[in-house]
């Protein structure tokens, strides 16, 4: 770590990165602020962006972490936990709907909980296990109709409500949910 700064009662650590890039790009990390610019950008000017953002910065240092829609103390190892959670819910509502991927991989995504391709491989995210088990399992019914159905028509949705007849409850709570975490 570099540096900290200290805004009111709070203090905001950082680390610089020096690369050959163009521009300053800021990413808040779990307990820290990583800022990658060139070496002609002086420490004076990072840490006026810093403070210009600190409201953000703040906020997003601040967030809990959940684990099955729990908040808990720390950030758990979701590279490890979501396949353990997501894979039997795969093989379950696979066999049940008669629906089977032709591959399933997962990767950190900012945006989607989960993606299925046209060659029916499903990529989930692994912040999945941050979700109540109830919103997994309507990620994994939701991806897997896509295997059938590659739109968001009427027949798609249908096809989810065999499986799940509340759905659009689960699509509430589900955004609900993701402005809590």
């Amino acid at each position: 770590m570099n540096e900290a700064l200290r805004i009111e009662n709070e203090v905001i650590k950082y680390k610089i990165i020096r690369k050959p890039i163009k521009h300053l790009y800021m990413e808040v990390k779990e307990d820290f602020v990583e800022v990658r610019c060139n070496k002609f950008v002086d420490e004076e000017y990072i840490k006026k962006f810093i403070l210009k953002h600190k409201n953000l910065i703040l906020k997003k240092l601040d967030k809990k972490h959940y684990f099955l829609g729990e908040a808990v103390e720390k950030e758990l190892d979701y590279k490890k936990e979501t396949p353990k959670i997501v894979l039997p819910l795969v093989e379950k509502y696979s066999k049940i709907m008669e629906l089977k991927p032709s591959k399933i991989s997962f990767r950190f995504n900012k945006s989607r909980w989960g993606s299925c391709s046209s060659k029916n491989s499903i990529i989930f995210n692994y912040y999945l296990a941050k979700l109540p088990v109830d919103l997994i399992e309507y990620v994994v019914i939701h991806e897997l109709s896509h295997i059938k159905h590659k739109h968001h028509q009427k027949p798609f949705w249908d096809e989810v409500a065999k499986i799940l007849p509340d759905v659009k409850e689960k699509r509430k709570k589900l955004r609900k949910f993701e402005k809590e975490i």
